[in-house]
């Protein structure tokens, strides 16, 4: 009934103070703890504990009690209660027994004094509580009182975590530097696009050009393709042409040196044929003026 009782209790506490434990700043290097209660009339006490812890630290439990009434034969046992596998199982250290013992304590006297307990390693990280047992006559009433009550005391750390938080500040500072990267792209690509828009313009205005070009020189190739083909026949005709030409100026040449030829040939024929027409009418008068004379001689 009493292990029901601790492990609600721890379980409660738990639940209402794992907000504030989660917001215990690393540099708070410890907590204390103030009993408050029904008897904090005859007892004030307060146990201090390290702030922070790793599973399978040694942790260092300090209680501190001061009279407000006179006292004997004052008791403080202390145990620390967390849980295993996921807070399926609970855990419980042994009990810490007379980590306050003094008898008397006279009102407005105080004690103190510490005891350490080992977390093991298998202990869930989170909120470890603290479980005390305080027991003590008081002088005036002539009675034997006793407390017992839970309280969060340390925030066990989880290394697993730590290294995640670790890797996730790495990981924040290279998105960082991704979405840095990413805006100087985006500003590179914006701007590029622009230029891009720019040339598609300008290409797009070129094709258009090409496509005339190209229709024009088509039209301008067909036309080459046939003077060619014109010019090669004219060619050819201009070759045949230019032989005979050529054989014709030849002929021209051998008939101009006959023709010569033949007219000094001429030339010369025609002297003599002059010569001898004019001997010849020479004689043939001569001839009829001798028989002229001879016949009047007669």
């Amino acid at each position: 009934m009493e292990r029901k009782k601790i492990i609600t209790l721890m379980a409660l506490l738990t639940a209402l103070l794992l907000p504030l434990a989660l917001s215990v700043s690393a540099a708070v290097e410890e907590n204390v703890w103030t009993y408050e209660g029904y008897f904090e009339d005859y007892i004030a006490v307060e146990v201090t504990t390290p702030a922070q812890a790793y599973p399978g630290d040694k942790i260092k439990i300090e209680v501190w009690v001061e009279a407000q009434e006179d006292l004997e034969d004052v008791v403080v046992d202390v145990r620390v209660l967390g849980t295993k596998k996921n807070g399926t199982v609970s855990w419980e250290s042994s009990w810490q027994y007379g980590v306050i013992d003094v008898s008397p304590l006279d009102s407005g006297d105080d004690d103190s004094d510490d005891c350490d307990i080992t977390i093991p390693t298998d202990v869930d990280p989170g909120v470890i509580c603290g479980y005390i047992y305080c027991e003590f006559y008081d002088v005036t009433d002539d009675e034997t009182y006793y407390f017992e009550t839970g309280f969060p005391i340390t925030y066990l750390l989880s290394k697993a975590y730590e290294n995640l938080k670790a890797d996730y500040a790495k990981l924040q500072a290279e998105n960082a530097k991704l979405k840095a990267n990413y805006t100087d792209i985006t500003t590179k690509y914006t701007t590029l696009q622009t230029t891009y828009n720019t040339l598609k313009s300008d290409y797009d205005s070129l094709t258009a050009t090409y496509t005339s070009l190209k229709s024009t020189y088509d039209s301008l190739k067909s036309e080459n393709d046939k003077l060619k083909s014109d010019y090669s026949a004219l060619q050819t005709k201009y070759t045949t042409l230019d032989t005979a030409n050529k054989k014709l100026q030849g002929d021209y040449t051998s008939l101009e040196s006959t023709y010569k030829t033949t007219s000094s040939e001429l030339s010369s024929y025609t002297t003599y044929t002059y010569i001898l027409a004019v001997t010849t009418i020479v004689f043939v008068i001569t001839t009829i003026l001798f028989a002229l004379r001879r016949s009047k001689t007669a």
